[in-house]
């Protein structure tokens, strides 16, 4: 039995527990794993309250032929091998809360596998670690801390690096950058995909680093470190997932690490035109496209990084205004095409170096 943090060797295929939350909010893992995982094979939902319908169906994006079902026993028997978290767990920053460490349980009697991405990690749990142990299963925690490496001026990227910023916590950075990523390489482009978070590093990245699990001193070395490794390989474009928002005074500081860690030649603003207060921050507003931008752009000038504005990835259903009077594409990326116009655009800021 080995307990690690390696998500390549997860045994496929897995099921996704929403612990009865499957198409409401907090299942940012789940939706995104349903939607844009590539890593594994999903072979089932676990959600009691959805139970028979197809998760799709849930999602509200049509059939994905990915079955809802009500418990770990017929996930088990649907053929799943491992089961990831797939719910938010704000309160298992410190230790495994007692609702998630139930579920553990439950999962390490199935002879499942648990794949979990919170702050805490079962194996620090030194019960479940025995327990999983005894049963031959693994516990995967997902969160990893980056190498410890400081920024160095003499690594030098040839190769358009391309980062996702926004305006809030989930308006799309991820998403964003994983379909620019894929339009890339549909396009003939050799392309690399850096996540610096849990759900991107599941979905599928060349490279990851944990942002907000690596100590501060080092995030914005093992940034650059990532992508340069990258461009050593030969790739042409590299995509930088961007974390939080600048103004945002809880989640501020990890955009600015990555910001000055992956030095970009263009960016992609992501904004949700519905979103008024900050997502789990109830009171705390949205601040505009236009500051965001405008602080991007000072502090990277400030520093020497070109980061050219390349387009807008909007979500929601209002129209963003705001975004008219800077003259790049504004789609809704997860619309038909919509990647292939926000990567011409890319290619055409970064070669015209407007």
């Amino acid at each position: 039995m080995t307990t690690d943090t390696d998500v390549s060797t997860v045994r496929d295929p897995v099921a996704i527990w929403t612990d009865g939350r499957l198409g409401r909010s907090g299942t940012k893992t789940a939706n995104n794993l349903l939607l844009l995982g590539t890593r594994w094979k999903v072979a089932c939902v676990v959600d009691a309250v959805a139970a028979g319908a197809d998760a799709g169906v849930i999602l509200g994006v049509g059939a994905l032929d990915v079955p809802v079902v009500p418990d770990l026993a017929s996930a088990a028997r649907a053929g799943a091998r491992s089961v990831v978290v797939g719910v938010n767990a704000m309160d298992a920053d410190s230790h495994v809360p007692p609702r998630l460490r139930a579920f553990v349980v439950e999962a390490i009697a199935e002879g499942l596998d648990v794949v979990c991405a919170t702050h805490a990690h079962l194996n620090d749990d030194p019960e479940l670690k025995a327990r999983a142990a005894s049963a031959g299963v693994r516990l995967v925690d997902v969160r990893t801390e980056g190498p410890r490496h400081t920024w160095s001026p003499g690594l030098r990227v040839d190769a358009t690096v391309v980062l996702t910023v926004g305006t809030d916590s989930a308006v799309g950075k991820m998403t964003t950058a994983l379909l620019l990523h894929r339009a890339a390489l549909a396009a003939g482009l050799s392309s690399g995909f850096v996540a610096t978070g849990q759900i991107g590093n599941m979905c599928g990245a060349d490279e990851v680093v944990h942002a907000d699990h690596t100590f501060g001193d080092f995030i914005i070395g093992a940034v650059q470190r990532a992508v340069h490794r990258l461009a050593v390989q030969g790739r042409q474009i590299i995509v930088v997932e961007g974390q939080g928002a600048i103004l945002h005074r809880a989640y501020g500081g990890g955009i600015i690490n990555i910001l000055f860690g992956a030095a970009p030649d263009a960016i992609i603003m992501c904004h949700h035109t519905d979103r008024v207060d900050r997502a789990m921050f109830p009171g705390l507003k949205v601040s505009s496209v236009a500051d965001e931008l405008a602080v991007i752009e000072d502090l990277s000038r400030r520093v020497g990084i070109s980061a050219r504005l390349a387009g807008f990835s909007i979500f929601g259903s209002r129209p963003c205004d705001e975004a008219a009077r800077y003259g790049v594409p504004v789609v809704n990326v997860r619309d038909q095409g919509s990647s292939d116009i926000l990567l011409r655009s890319v290619l055409d800021v970064t070669a015209s170096g407007r």
